[in-house]
């Protein structure tokens, strides 16, 4: 290049620019791809350990009200007493069975005598709790509201995990005690459950359930990663890479961030991906279902993306800008010092070295646009996982509300006291404490209501709807309850408003009570539940979050039913059971399917992730008639719409490289070389004779009296010339560019020598007479300027080529060169 400008001019600090901002651009798409990936290890670690946890805190509830139960108490009593019966045994029997019909999370009931003795159990092929467990004095010697205790044994050579949760029976007084239940928790079953959701079987993540010495005690791929096995951990840590049989992990732990005050066992859940995997996942496939002017404007979005990324396109630009500057330059050197056969040779040459700076640039430009869209597949992502995990949460929710509705209908003293012909007030205050009771252990439900037959409310548990007793139910679900047909099955009211909430929006489970002989309904029970917070719980749970573990600013969560009718949302404005619009495809989701897209709301693109729900081990399955499909749609603000549309007006005003290699012309005879160069849109060229150099603006000192389109004087060598601002004088929107190019002008024959600001620098072609028409031969009118001529090349590009003295006399003028052009219209 030095050789060819004939200026000597030294193009290291080119190749240098282009090789710092390559790295600058792959730095920054590693660092974006292990971000990436580590959030999705975080948010899978995260899962792990927090749908655990809220499925144990449930069964921390159902042990304190299984071991008050009358029928539990009355066999333990009659067994001390000596008078237990075989009935009451088979009794016994049935009760528990039907326990674990409605809580199928347990694997087990056991019920021991005071003294240890194992009395009885659900499955007596299990060995988990033999006779005079340890698990037995420790319930009777607390005072905690439960006691929890993890569990393993060998059997026939076949290790069993059990998770044991524990509570003293005592006599209805309190004074005396009677027993120990037991129930085991289905641990093994409940993690591969939670595996299968969160891992697909494409994907290389393993989770795996650490216990407090950091022992593996699940995993949803124990080939790699054994039970039993001890693995290094940094919960405070967004990531490390740990070694384990003989391969690399990258990997993330999460403590749980507990629920409702109940933190769990003290486990931590990991995710964790072999090294050499790790980066293998594309986001084309996200981004290619993404409207593509949509997502050209979010990957401009300065909320998402600093100046620094936004910028280097711009920075690849100009440095393409200055090697098309060096490369014209020496077309130009090349064309006025240099004899024409060399220097068809040497513009070819020149021509390679641009063509090289493109590809370049474009390489650049292909780098930064895979890293916008590696950042903007993971909030795509992210939606759309926590939208699965939100459905997760929910459904599991819900499947404890079905469960609970059942279990109570079962309750001793409801169908002993409405099995009567005839319901007393004490009968009524009976129930109502009874109900008082539960409702203090399970806190998610505003009201408990227990009617008869008719639909008569007999008893709430909440004083504030103490009007209700004596009313009658008319709602469709009542009439409903009477035609339940086993103990299994129950309903649910539609999401809507009704007096039992306060005129606000919930769901309403209800089951039918039976008589002690269960030869009729005599009632039934309905659960009011307290939808307003608990579905906030929920979403706020699921909000996405940023490195830092705090909630996005901007993001927001919504649930919608299958009518498009908001049942909670996290946004101020999303009220509850108003008609959800904003994304109508969701109405088309099946269960289990998901979807994500950019969605404008309020002036702001958001990344969306929206998943239908799927049901909970048997809620809302195959056996299950019950069917409610709700969306969980979670909304990642991605930047303003003004703000991007601001910045992309902005950046289509600075105008880069309109030089085009391929544009080459061969010399030929009486062909005439014509530099070119851009002034916004306008393409614009002059004879290289009267061309210089192209040179970037250093210091433009204005005069104090200009001529009309004189910007100033600038210093060239080693003299001042003026610069005529051509934009103006075309009367051109100003144009901003990052640096200002001067093309020197000069007319040996009229000692004229000036520069002009140019945009960009165009091609150097030849030209025929033939392919030039002067004004002056074809309109009248322009004859006092005729310097000015149209030359038709590259597919109808238009050409004006001016002369320096025509420039420059105009410069001097008012008249603008473009109302001289109107004349062509």
């Amino acid at each position: 290049m030095a050789q060819l400008s004939g200026t000597g001019s030294e193009m290291e600090h080119t190749r240098g620019a282009f090789n710092t901002i390559s790295n600058d651009v792959l730095q920054h798409l590693s660092q974006e791809t292990l971000r990436k990936t580590a959030a999705q290890l975080s948010s899978k670690a995260l899962a792990t350990i927090n749908l655990l946890v809220r499925n144990l805190f449930e069964r921390t509830a159902d042990i304190g009200f299984f071991a008050t139960d009358d029928d539990v108490r009355d066999y333990l009593a009659q067994y001390m007493q000596g008078t237990m019966t075989d009935e009451q045994h088979e009794d016994l029997c049935a009760r528990f069975e039907e326990y674990q019909k409605k809580y199928t999370v347990y694997e087990n009931i056991v019920l021991f005598d005071s003294q240890g003795q194992l009395l009885h159990q659900l499955d007596p092929s299990q060995t988990m709790l033999d006779h005079f467990h340890p698990i037995v004095a420790l319930a009777q010697q607390s005072s905690a509201p439960y006691i929890e205790r993890f569990y393993e044994t060998e059997l026939n050579g076949r290790t069993y995990k059990s998770l044991v949760y524990a509570h003293e029976v005592r006599s209805e007084d309190g004074r005396k005690p009677l027993g120990v239940l037991c129930l085991c928790f289905k641990f093994v079953n409940e993690l591969d459950t939670i595996f299968h959701n969160l891992i697909a079987e494409n994907d290389w993540t393993v989770g795996v359930l650490l216990d407090e010495q950091r022992n593996v005690i699940a995993s949803s791929d124990a080939y790699q990663i054994p039970l039993g096995a001890r693995l290094c951990t940094a919960p405070d840590q967004d990531w490390f890479i740990c070694r384990f049989a003989g391969r690399e992990y990258l990997c993330v732990t999460k403590h749980s961030e507990g629920y409702q005050g109940y933190l769990g066992p003290g486990w931590l859940g990991q995710a964790m991906i072999p090294l050499q995997y790790a980066f293998h996942h594309t986001m084309h496939a996200m981004v290619a279902q993404i409207n593509g002017e949509t997502l050209r404007k979010v990957m401009r979005s300065p909320m998402i993306f600093s100046d620094t990324l936004l910028s280097i396109p711009k920075q690849a630009a100009s440095i393409q800008s200055k090697l098309n500057q060096s490369v014209w330059n020496g077309n130009i050197w090349q064309s006025n010092y240099v004899d024409t056969q060399q220097k068809n040779f040497s513009k070819t040459l020149l021509c390679e070295i641009s063509n090289t700076g493109h590809k370049t640039q474009q390489i650049i430009e292909q780098m930064v646009s895979e890293l916008y869209q590696t950042v903007v597949s993971v909030m795509l992502e992210n939606s759309s996982f926590c939208a699965q995990m939100a459905v997760d949460i929910l459904d599991r929710n819900l499947y404890e509300r079905a469960n609970d509705v059942r279990w109570w209908a079962l309750t001793h003293s409801f169908r002993e006291l409405l099995g009567q012909s005839q319901v007393s007030k004490e009968d009524k205050r009976k129930i109502s404490e009874v109900l008082r009771y539960i409702n203090g252990l399970y806190t998610v439900y505003d009201n408990l209501i227990v009617f008869d037959r008719q639909g008569e409310v007999m008893a709430v548990s909440n004083h504030r709807y103490d009007h209700l007793v004596g009313t009658q139910l008319q709602d469709d679900w009542v009439g409903r309850t009477r035609s339940c047909l086993s103990t299994q099955d129950y309903v649910v009211s539609p999401f809507e408003k009704t007096p039992l909430y306060g005129d606000q929006c919930t769901y309403i489970y209800a089951a039918p009570i039976r008589n002690l002989e269960s030869t009729g309904i005599v009632g039934g029970i309905a659960i009011v539940f307290d939808s307003t917070p608990q579905f906030q719980a929920m979403l706020q749970d699921v909000v996405p979050r940023d490195g830092d573990d705090d909630p996005v600013a901007g993001s927001f969560t919504v649930f919608v039913n299958d009518q498009l009718s908001v049942i909670s949302s996290t946004h101020q404005e999303i009220a509850i059971g108003e008609s959800f619009e904003l994304i109508p495809a969701i109405s088309k989701l099946k269960e289990s399917e998901q979807l994500f897209d950019i969605a404008v709301y309020h002036n702001t693109y958001y990344a969306v992730g929206a998943h239908a729900s799927y049901g909970y081990r048997e809620y809302k399955g195959a056996q299950d008639s019950y069917r409610n499909k709700v969306v969980a749609l979670i909304f990642t603000p991605l930047g303003k719409v003004d703000e991007i549309n601001q910045r992309i007006r902005a950046e289509a005003q600075v105008i880069h490289n309109k030089f085009n290699p391929n544009l080459f012309l061969q010399y030929g005879k009486d062909t005439q070389e014509y530099a070119t160069f851009y002034v916004a849109d306008t393409w614009m060229g002059i004879e290289t004779q009267y061309v210089r150099e192209a040179i970037d603006e250093i210091q433009l000192r204005t005069l104090p009296e200009p001529a009309p389109f004189i910007a100033g004087m600038h210093a060239y060598q080693n003299e001042v010339i003026p610069i005529i601002d051509l934009a103006r004088m075309l009367g051109h929107a100003h144009y901003s560019t990052d640096y200002r190019q001067i093309i020197v002008i000069e007319d040996k024959n009229t000692s004229l020598k000036f520069g002009v600001f140019v945009s960009a620098l165009g091609e150097i072609p030849y030209l025929t007479p033939g392919q030039i028409q002067p004004m002056t031969s074809l309109f009248r009118g322009v004859s006092h300027n005729p310097g000015i001529a149209i030359a038709n090349i590259a597919q109808h590009s238009m050409l004006t080529l001016v002369t320096a003295q025509s420039m420059w006399n105009k410069a001097l003028t008012v008249r603008t060169l473009r109302q001289e052009e109107q004349v062509l219209v």
